[in-house]
Order: structure tokens, then C-alpha cells, then sequence
């Protein structure tokens, strides 16, 4: 059984880093000026009852018990009252320069740790920027709670500046449950916070991810109340049933299978390697899930999706396993493509905590589905693994073949050769988070870098968004309390960097910048489908100087045989550091089947208003 999650706080408690002051505010009886009528009594003051907490003060205490670490965001008058209770506790608050940074690093900071964080805003347009933010938080599965202020009941319908909050907000549709939160709302009365409390309790105490956003009005965080925290007991989902781990046991030793290892898998990373070399089975990896089997492993296959490894389709076609073990991916469009080649004949014994994934991706396929926990699913399949079992003789994989490059003089950076270079100068030399930005920057990092251990690589490959880890990096950054890189495109750092904000707090951010001038990802892209391309191009930016005017630091790198170096300086750093490379716009990415797919959906590949294809070759991922 899985360990309790439990809190249980008595919220006036004085807890480490709130000053003595603000407790003697809340606990020190106040003597009264006036002198007592003589009754007989000691004449002494009368001690008045000791304050109550405020609402924003009682949140912010429970939000400390459930472990919250870090708040971002950017403030303002309608949040004032709960900004100043958090920098007033242990919670550390950083100020962005925009809400979509803030929620990006809230995310990546949740899913460094495993912690929820917090993010603020004001009203109005401070919450209609987080809406990016919320979204790929859901996506991402992080724990996240968006706290926002709200127009005063009394003031809604009437034109209240930036009224949020309310049936007549236009803002209303993002104070209710549903796809976007798993729990949301305006809270109009201190006597809500206690049942809020125990959804919040419970939500975060869930395995998977939990996103919450609550509107507060003025009165209701500076309101004092006294609040008891719920008295809340949380059990994390158990093992399937052992019939079922008995009865898949039994029909993926009796053929060979192939494992195939998502996101939600990253930490049971040591089960599904036991497994792994138990029964003989190869493991492929979506690109969330790099190094849940070290990619050096003899039974790793390589990555499915965006910049996937051809060896994999190979290996399936050849060797032909009867089943695939999906742990934890829902198989979406940059996980899989959709590709009937990597289902096996037999179908899937697809095992996921969110049972709506179950035959979402691949309708036609036959699908067991095992709604649980994958750890605890993977120890009860170990043990009911048939003693006599032998390992089942596996097909050789294909040869890793990617030959080591040599830089090459007088000319613009190779992607391909900067992808070499942060594999052996960070990630082999260091322990930092490395992130890719939606783009060829994604296809890249999926393919030509290789991790030992799960938990180093990050990129967002359901929602997306370009500039996620522009500003996610700071999150990564402060979760781990030391360096994170994010490999980018020019065309997101331009769209959205919190250079100023790494810069005001040392956090140790490092980003790697493909600078060609151009969105090369949709360039390539019309190419490879016989586009000529139109408005991709922009004015080289210099983000060297952009960083300085800012306050951090960086190089710019033109030259292949600079890039080691420039590198070295990065991890070498202080504070925020950019590596502004020239790269090479004739090298394409391996993006060919995000190409191959939006033909699928109905991509016109000659579109007649272009008169013809250009003839730029497309590369296969």
C-alpha cells in the first residue's frame, strides 16, 4: 500500500522563516488605553483576544504544509494582500516580467521536484496571460495552483476596471472545473477556504498531476478568520488486482514483446529496466520519457515521434514482437504519429493511471488497458512472472550509427555538430536539466542527445507552446539549485525570455540560441512539402547584447571549433548566461514525419498558388 500523504498544521502556528513581529501581531495581547471602572477587580488591562489570521495568511500556511517551495508571478493591486502573506513565509517569491514566464517556470520547477508550486496575478489582463500557462500545465500533468485576484461581488456587472471574475466576466470560463483545472473557483466567503483546503490536500496529494485556480477579492484575503487546515488522509492508488498482474504476466512471457516506456513511467525508470532485461524485452522511449532506460542499455531501441529513430520501425518490421507493454503515454501525435507500424499484431496491454487513454490513440488496435499506478503495477507483474520463464531470444537492434563529426572551418554551426557538443561537454560533464523548445529544436534534442537517467530531459510534446523553455529553464533552474539549459529557437526567445528576471535573482539559466534568422521549422517544413516558403525570415537578433542590456551575460558563437568552449563558459557561469550560435539553415531537422503527418491531415503537398516545389530535400525522423 502506498504511504499516506498527510497534513495536519494548526494554521496560527509560528512556522521557520515567518518573523517573530508578525507573530507578535497575531498572538500578543494588545493593552487598552482606557482606564477600568473600579469593580472590585485587579485593575490591570484587559488582554484582547489574540488576532486571527487573515484568509491570505491561512492559505498561504497550508500551501507551506503541502510542501510549496516557490510562488511566481507577476503582482498587482487586486492581489497585493496574498502577495505580501507569501513573501512573509518560507515560500520564495519571484517576480516575472510576464504571467506566461511565470507559469512556465511554475511548471518546470513542479516537475523538477515533484512539488506544487504557485502561481499569481492580478486581475483582468494578469489572468487572461496565464491562459497558455494553464493549459500546457494541464498538459504537461505538473501540480500547479494559479491564485488570482477578482472584482468584488458587489462590483461585478458595473464596469468595474479589469472585472474578472462572475457571470459577467469575459473571464469567467477560467474559474471553472473541468479540461483546463481539476478544480477551480472564486472563493467569495472565508467560510469556502476550508472546504478548498481539503480539495487542494487531495489534489496534490495524487500521483499524476493536479492544477487548480482560485480567484480571491480583496475583502476575502485581507478577511480574518480562524482556520483549521482538514484533517485529510490521502492513500495513493494501489496495485491492479493480482489476477490481472497474473494474467498479464502470463501472456508476455509466453511471446516476445516490446516495452514501450512514456512520461508517466519516469519513475519506476529501475522496475521497467529489471523487466526489461527479466524477459528479454526492448524498451522504446516517447521523447518525454528519454532516459527511463539508459539510452547506452543494449535493449533500448531509441525514441518514437518527433526526431524518432528510423532503427525502431526497423526493429519492429524485423523482429515482428506479438505485444507492446505501453507504460504511461498516451500516444499522442508527437509520441507515436499515429504509426500502424508500431503496433504489434497482438495490440497492447497499455497500463496509465487516466483510464480515457485506453484505445484514444490507436482505435483500431486491440488494447488491454490497467488502470494503475505504474510502479506499483510493474512490482506485482515482476512477482507474478512465471519462475521457468527464460528471457525470449531478441532480434539484434540496429546499430546506433552517428559518427562522430569534426568541426569543420569557415562556416555557420551544423546543428547536428552542436547537438554533439552538449552531449559531451554538459551532458556527460554535469548533472543539469536540459531542455528543447518546441521546434527543430525538439526533433533535435529527441534524437542526437542520449541520457543515462531519467529526469534530465525535458521538452513539451503535447501542447507546446514556444517559449516554454525560454522561461521554464529559470524553474528547472531553481529546482534543482543549480544549472538548467534550454536549447531554443531565435524565433521563441524572441516571442518570450525572462533574462531580466534570471539576472534579478542569480538563477543559474543557461540558453542555447539557434539563431538563423528564421522560424526554420516552418521554413523546412514548407519545403519538405513542396512550399515555397513565405515570411519566415526576420532580422538576425543579437542576443548577446540583448541578454547584457539586461543583466545577464553571454557569447556569441560562429565558428564550430568556439562551440566546446562556449559551452565550458555556460556551465562555468555565475548567473544567466547565453550561447548565442550561428547555425547552418541548410542542415535540416528530423522532422520528416510531423511533415508526413500534417499531409494526413490534409496538407496540400503543391499548393497551386506556389506554382511548384522547390526542391529542398526532407529528411526522415
Amino acid at each position: 500500500m502506498s504511504k499516506p500523504n498527510r497534513i495536519e498544521r494548526n494554521l496560527g502556528h509560528e512556522y521557520p522563516g515567518r518573523g517573530s513581529q508578525k507573530s507578535e501581531k497575531r498572538h500578543t495581547p494588545r493593552h487598552s488605553m482606557v482606564v477600568p471602572i473600579q469593580t472590585g477587580l485587579p485593575s490591570w488591562p484587559a488582554a484582547e483576544p489574540a488576532l486571527a489570521p487573515t484568509v491570505s495568511e491561512a492559505l498561504v500556511d497550508a500551501l507551506v504544509g503541502l510542501g510549496v517551495q516557490h510562488a511566481f508571478g507577476i503582482f498587482g493591486g487586486g492581489i497585493a494582500p496574498f502577495c505580501q502573506a507569501v513573501s512573509e513565509s518560507p515560500i520564495r517569491l519571484l517576480h516575472f516580467r510576464h504571467e506566461a514566464g511565470a507559469a512556465f517556470a511554475a511548471i518546470e520547477s513542479s516537475l523538477a521536484t515533484g512539488r506544487p508550486t504557485v502561481v499569481i496575478a492580478t486581475t483582468g489582463p494578469g489572468v487572461s496571460n496565464l491562459y497558455t500557462g494553464m493549459a500546457a500545465a494541464r498538459a504537461e500533468g505538473a501540480k500547479v495552483l494559479f491564485i488570482s485576484g477578482t472584482t468584488p461581488a458587489a462590483q461585478r456587472g458595473r464596469g468595474a476596471f479589469q472585472e474578472t471574475g462572475g457571470a459577467f466576466s469575459s473571464l469567467s470560463a477560467l474559474f471553472v472545473s473541468g479540461n483546463l483545472f481539476h478544480h477551480a473557483g472564486v472563493i467569495d466567503d472565508p467560510s469556502e477556504l476550508e472546504t478548498t483546503l481539503s480539495r487542494l490536500v487531495s489534489g496534490f496529494a495524487r500521483p499524476q498531476g493536479f492544477v487548480a485556480h482560485l480567484g480571491l477579492p480583496l475583502a476575502v484575503q485581507t478577511a480574518r478568520r480562524e482556520v483549521s487546515l482538514p484533517r485529510v488522509n490521502t492513500v495513493g492508488p494501489g496495485a491492479c488486482d493480482r489476477l490481472v498482474s497474473v494474467e498479464c504476466a502470463e501472456l508476455l512471457a509466453k511471446e516476445p514483446f516490446v516495452i514501450w516506456a512514456g512520461f508517466g513511467s519516469r519513475a519506476a525508470a529501475d522496475l521497467v529496466q529489471t523487466l526489461a532485461e527479466l524477459s528479454g524485452a526492448p524498451v522504446m522511449c516517447t521523447p518525454r520519457a528519454k532516459g527511463v532506460m539508459p539510452e547506452t542499455h543494449p535493449l533500448y531501441l531509441g525514441v518514437t515521434g518527433l526526431g524518432g529513430h528510423a532503427r525502431v520501425t526497423e526493429y519492429l518490421q524485423r523482429a515482428r514482437p506479438r505485444r507492446a507493454l505501453v507504460l504511461g503515454t498516451r500516444l499522442g501525435e508527437m509520441s507515436s504519429f499515429w504509426l500502424p507500424e508500431l503496433a504489434p499484431a497482438d495490440g497492447f496491454i497499455h497500463v496509465d493511471l487516466e483510464a480515457e487513454v485506453f484505445g484514444a490513440a490507436y482505435p483500431d488496435v486491440s488494447t488491454i488497458g490497467v488502470q494503475a499506478e505504474i510502479g506499483s503495477f510493474l512490482r506485482e507483474l515482476l512477482r507474478a512472472w512465471p519462475q521457468k520463464s527464460e528471457p525470449h531470444p531478441t532480434t539484434e537492434p540496429p546499430p546506433r550509427s552517428e559518427p562522430r563529426l569534426i568541426a569543420r572551418a569557415g562556416a555557420a554551426v551544423r546543428p547536428s555538430y552542436l547537438m554533439q557538443q552538449i552531449q559531451r561537454e554538459v551532458i556527460e560533464q554535469s548533472d543539469a536539466i536540459v531542455m528543447t523548445e518546441a521546434g527543430n529544436s525538439f526533433s533535435l534534442g529527441s534524437q542526437k542527445l542520449h541520457f543515462p537517467e531519467p529526469g534530465r530531459y525535458r521538452v513539451s510534446a503535447g501542447f507546446g507552446s514556444m517559449g516554454h523553455a525560454t522561461a521554464g529553464v529559470l524553474g528547472a533552474a531553481l529546482a534543482r539549485g543549480n544549472k538548467a539549459f534550454a536549447i531554443v529557437g531565435d524565433g521563441a526567445m524572441l516571442m518570450l525570455n525572462e533574462f531580466n528576471t534570471a539576472a534579478n535573482y542569480g538563477i543559474g539559466a543557461v540558453w542555447i540560441v539557434l539563431n538563423d534568422a528564421r522560424y526554420g521549422m516552418i521554413e523546412q517544413g514548407m519545403r519538405s512539402v513542396g512550399w515555397t516558403p513565405f515570411e519566415t525570415d526576420f532580422p538576425r537578433a543579437d542576443f548577446v547584447a540583448i541578454a547584457r542590456g539586461m543583466g545577464a551575460d553571454g557569447i556569441r558563437v560562429d565558428r564550430e571549433q568556439d562551440v566546446a568552449a562556449a559551452l565550458q563558459l555556460g556551465l562555468a557561469s555565475l548567473g544567466p548566461f547565453v550561447i548565442d550560435v550561428i547555425i547552418d539553415p541548410t542542415e535540416i531537422a528530423p522532422a520528416g514525419q510531423r511533415n508526413k503527418s500534417l499531409g494526413k491531415q490534409g496538407l496540400s503537398t503543391v499548393p497551386p498558388a506556389f506554382g511548384g516545389a522547390a526542391g529542398f530535400p526532407g529528411v526522415e525522423s
